[in-house]
């Protein structure tokens, strides 16, 4: 892999590049990847788009991160379980001053989660899974969830962005990776708590159909990205995007 910003590398180690402005100040950072037309998905899953790079990317962001924050649809529709951190892993991590143990947040307004899934029952001592809900949701799935994650409110009768974002940093979860999807992202943005978006642009076309990487209600105005750094592997191209200058 390759860096074109900011300027030609060869042979990129991609845990240092992407850990450049990231580990010291942190944030909430968002990692998506689509087709060369825009697709967010192929056959209903963003892993249809995944190239070799794709996955280092995925694997670097996840070694660099505190915590991963997902919507309830991703999780289900991913498949997602606990994430286990090899011995490899963990020494990069230690690196950077980060936690061997990587918990996953789950944004879910109506708790319609399966307790018994591995997301909550393999998740290590000391990376409890956590799900970010709102007052008004499901007592009954509360009580059940609260067997088995940290259910926290972070609205009343929906989700509140910026709540969110609080309620992990005050668990000293100060780097988050927001993994989607495409609402959550929409959501995230509207809200005003996404610092940075990886964007993978994988070298195909996905044709008609599949939707973006952000979705539902319209924002008022386009927000602006900054180009902060671009790598590039087999035709496929590694955004970085900051929100701020």
């Amino acid at each position: 892999m390759r860096a074109l910003l900011p300027g030609p590398v060869d042979d990129v180690d991609v845990h240092a590049y992407y850990a450049a402005g990231w580990i010291d100040r942190g944030g909430l950072r968002a990692n998506f990847v689509t087709a060369a037309d825009g697709a967010a998905h192929a056959g209903g899953l963003s892993r249809g788009l995944q190239t070799k790079g794709d996955n280092i990317v995925f694997a670097a962001l996840r070694d660099l991160a505190d915590v991963v924050l997902a919507g309830a649809g991703t999780v289900v529709a991913e498949g997602y379980s606990a994430i286990t951190i090899s011995a490899r892993r963990q020494a990069i991590r230690r690196e950077y001053g980060l936690r061997d143990v990587l918990p996953t947040a789950v944004l879910s307004r109506s708790l319609q989660l399966d307790p018994s899934s591995r997301l909550f029952t393999d998740a290590l001592r000391g990376a409890r899974t956590i799900v970010l809900t709102c007052a008004a949701a499901d007592a009954e799935q509360r009580r059940l969830l609260k067997q088995v994650a940290d259910v926290v409110d972070v609205g009343d009768e929906s989700i509140d962005p910026v709540l969110a974002r609080v309620a992990l940093e005050e668990r000293g979860l100060t780097r988050i990776l927001s993994e989607g999807g495409p609402t959550v992202f929409a959501d995230l943005v509207r809200g005003g708590v996404v610092d940075e978006l990886c964007l993978s642009v994988s070298p195909l076309l996905a044709g008609p159909g599949p939707g973006r990487i952000a979705a539902g209600r319209e924002w008022p105005t386009a927000q602006p990205l900054h180009l902060v750094g671009l790598l590039e592997e087999d035709g496929a191209l590694f955004c970085r995007y900051r929100t701020d200058a």
